[in-house]
């Protein structure tokens, strides 16, 4: 996405926002984690040079997004949508500021974007060789919208979603602030 859709996604409000990275992008997640794990259990692909490392790499990548996908699903988006649908109180949450869960899920996306860096090491950014066998082409294909998706994913959430989020509640704090002085 280039900085005139995010100039558009400006414009939408956080539940907008959020509604369209998890229909978009966290559906197309499990969706694809769920067919390349179906694609490396075929004996064909067990025989790669490679396969072990692979395996260990996108195992780990699983292994991390899955519990990230429900964080944000069941903690962080739904403190962002309350933070929009009622802008004279603070919701109350059991993490403190909005950017203290907005830390940890930046943490976690980096540690997806070093997994993918691996799996693109090991798969010369996933371009088969004109010998390979076409199950090992549809993983290849399968990994590089899969990683694809996850960079504009990330991007989304990294440098609109949480900027934004931390904006309001900062405001709201403000406000809130400023109205207990005046009391």
């Amino acid at each position: 996405m280039n900085s005139q859709s995010d100039k558009n996604l400006s414009h939408d409000s956080l539940n907008e926002l959020i509604t369209d990275i998890e229909q978009s992008h966290h559906v197309f997640t499990r969706t694809e984690l769920n067919r390349i794990a179906d694609l490396l259990d075929d004996i064909k692909l067990k025989s790669l040079p490679i396969a072990h490392k692979f395996e260990h790499y996108f195992m780990e990548l699983q292994a991390d997004l899955l519990p990230h996908l429900m964080k944000e699903e069941h903690i962080l988006f739904p403190y962002i949508r309350e933070l929009e649908k009622d802008p004279k109180h603070l919701p109350g949450s059991c993490f403190g500021s909005v950017s203290n869960p907005i830390r940890m899920m930046k943490t976690e996306h980096v540690n997806v974007m070093y997994l993918l860096e691996k799996l693109r090491e090991l798969t010369a950014n996933y371009t088969p060789t004109p010998d390979t066998d076409a199950d090992v082409s549809a993983l290849y294909s399968a990994m590089a919208r899969l990683d694809a998706d996850l960079e504009e994913h990330i991007r989304r959430e990294d440098s609109v979603l949480f900027p934004r989020a931390i904006q309001l509640e900062s405001e709201m704090t403000a406000q809130t602030e400023a109205i207990s002085a005046d009391a």
